[in-house]
């Protein structure tokens, strides 16, 4: 495992798996025209953290919720952006 880039991708986003998305058009222009991005059956949502500051360092680090701070690059909902090198 390597050490975090502070690109800040994975705090701007949330991820959610959908079975299927893959092959349902309908649901990836809905989606694509509210701004969310798809990898395979993974939709992304633009979520960017509140305390994400404009150097991409979370603002209240030494005390971030759990979820947070358990994130090892495959924490459910969160997602690992290829430039990741957790």
């Amino acid at each position: 495992m390597g050490e975090c880039s502070k690109c800040g991708e994975c705090c701007k986003w949330l991820q959610f798996e959908i079975p299927g998305l893959g092959n349902d058009r309908n649901k990836q222009e809905y989606f694509k025209a509210h701004g969310c991005k798809r990898e395979g059956d993974k939709l992304l949502v633009p979520m960017r953290c509140p305390h994400l500051t404009e150097e991409n360092l979370c603002d209240i680090h030494d005390h971030k919720p759990f979820l947070c701070s358990s994130w090892k690059g495959s924490t459910k909902g969160f997602w690992k952006p290829k430039c990741c090198t957790l």
